[in-house]
C-alpha cells in the first residue's frame, strides 16, 4: 500500500515536470510569436495611425505575459520538486 507522503511525492513531481514541459513550451511559441510580431511592427512602422500603436503595444504585452508565464511554471517546476525531495 503506497502511503499519503509517498503519493504527495508523486504528484509533485508529476506537476514539476508538467510545468517544466509547458514552459519549454511556452518558450518556443514566445520565440514565434516574437518574429511575428516583429514582422507586424515592421510592416506597419511609419503609419500615423492610433490602432497601429495600439496593436504594437498589445504584441509587446502579450510577449511579456507569455514569457512571464513561462517563468512562473518553472518556479513552480523547481519548488514542487524541491519539496517532493525534501518529503
Amino acid at each position: 500500500m503506497v502511503s499519503d507522503v509517498q503519493r504527495l511525492k508523486e504528484q509533485l513531481h508529476q506537476v514539476s515536470m508538467e510545468a517544466k514541459q509547458a514552459a519549454g513550451g511556452l518558450a518556443g511559441f514566445k520565440l514565434r510569436f516574437t518574429q511575428h510580431s516583429q514582422q507586424v511592427e515592421s510592416l506597419i512602422a511609419g503609419t500615423a495611425t492610433g490602432v497601429d500603436r495600439d496593436i504594437s503595444e498589445i504584441l509587446d504585452a502579450a510577449g511579456k505575459a507569455v514569457e512571464q508565464a513561462a517563468e512562473a511554471l518553472e518556479i513552480a517546476s523547481a519548488g514542487c520538486k524541491s519539496y517532493a525531495d525534501q518529503i
